[in-house]
């Protein structure tokens, strides 16, 4: 196993682990939803719910790829462009944490979460392009 193929073995790995983290947001409250979500219309509920399901579908299909299918994402240029989307993924999570939270406090946790998500699929899409 080369390093890029590590890259992504810790990437699914770690897309797995948010996959389970997003899904418990109902269960266990993280974002204390059971006391913020009644207070939202029903449209803005439901919206933020699809998008928070759309986001855990994402993220299980992003570990079952990176787990599945490393030597086809590194050595193909389809595999290429869906490890740039990944990494532009986190890039947007990345500043959307600076302009969507800009009155309030950006965790140090989701800033070097978001990083990592970037380094673990950009690195290995540059290596295709050298």
């Amino acid at each position: 196993m080369d390093i890029f193929q590590f890259f992504l073995l810790a990437g699914g790995i770690y897309h797995l682990f948010f996959f389970f983290f997003h899904a418990m947001f109902w269960r266990f409250g993280f974002l204390n939803w059971q006391e913020e979500l009644p207070r939202m219309s029903n449209t803005n509920r439901a919206v933020i719910q699809m998008l928070a399901v759309a986001v855990c579908v994402f993220l299980l299909l992003t570990s079952y790829l990176s787990l599945r299918y490393p030597q086809e994402l590194l050595t193909t240029n389809l595999g290429r462009d869906l490890l740039v989307g990944i990494a532009v993924f986190w890039l947007a999570r990345l500043i959307g944490e600076f302009s969507f939270k800009a009155h309030s406090d950006s965790s140090l946790a989701i800033i070097i979460v978001c990083a990592l998500g970037i380094l673990l699929y950009l690195l290995p899409a540059l290596h295709l392009l050298f």
